[in-house]
């Protein structure tokens, strides 16, 4: 079968999370990669969680956090994007499938080698 990417659009709070998290779960080759979770607080968003297929979790962004990449509220955690997000994006098996929930503006604070 030919290799090919699939890209999910569509506006915020579409769903788009949810469909993704439920075809990786369906899928019968090894997935890796991550989601990203809005972090509530009585019904307020407060920030942004970073969670990989592999269970491995931590904050992409919070309004608390005071750094200077800043996506409008939120401060963005950019050892959280390394220590995290990278290593699940890179396969480590020729057969796996990656699978990116998020590619937006906190995320673009990656530089393209992935590491600051």
């Amino acid at each position: 079968m030919k290799e090919s990417n699939i890209l999910l659009t569509g506006p915020p709070r579409c769903r788009k999370s949810t469909v993704i998290e439920k075809l990786a779960k369906q899928i019968s080759r090894p997935v890796m990669g991550f989601f990203t979770r809005e972090i509530k607080e009585g019904g307020k968003r407060f920030g942004f969680s970073i969670i990989t297929l592999d269970g491995k979790e931590g904050v992409l962004a919070h309004e608390d956090l005071r750094t200077s990449l800043r996506v409008g509220k939120y401060g963005v955690n950019i050892e959280e994007l390394n220590r995290i997000a990278v290593p699940s994006m890179i396969p480590t098996k020729p057969d796996l499938i990656v699978i990116i929930d998020e590619i937006g503006q906190m995320e673009a604070f990656l530089p393209s080698s992935g590491r600051h």
